[in-house]
């Protein structure tokens, strides 16, 4: 809610990033605070940004973004964390 503007311009740093819907730990969801707000302004400091909205989805999409010598990083809160393995296992195919 306050910081994703300054989120979205980060990622203008990136050759190219994914974000994935935003999920609630253990306090109820703010109205009108979605991932959308942190693409909007990543596409708007010109970032090149895919959104994902099936984290099951994430491990391909990634694969197919990638190319030999990349680095991936995945940060985030929650079970974000678990993706790293998989994407791991997906690139290696």
């Amino acid at each position: 809610q306050e910081l994703g503007k300054e989120m979205g311009q980060a990622l203008s740093l990136a050759d190219a990033s994914v974000v994935l819907d935003i999920y609630p730990a253990r306090e109820d969801p703010i109205p009108g605070v979605t991932s959308e707000l942190i693409i909007e302004a990543a596409r708007a400091a010109g970032a090149d940004v895919t959104p994902v909205h099936d984290k099951a989805e994430v491990p391909s999409v990634v694969a197919g973004m990638t190319k030999p010598g990349d680095l991936v990083l995945t940060m985030g809160a929650g079970d974000v964390t678990d993706l790293g393995p998989e994407i791991l296992t997906r690139l290696a195919r």
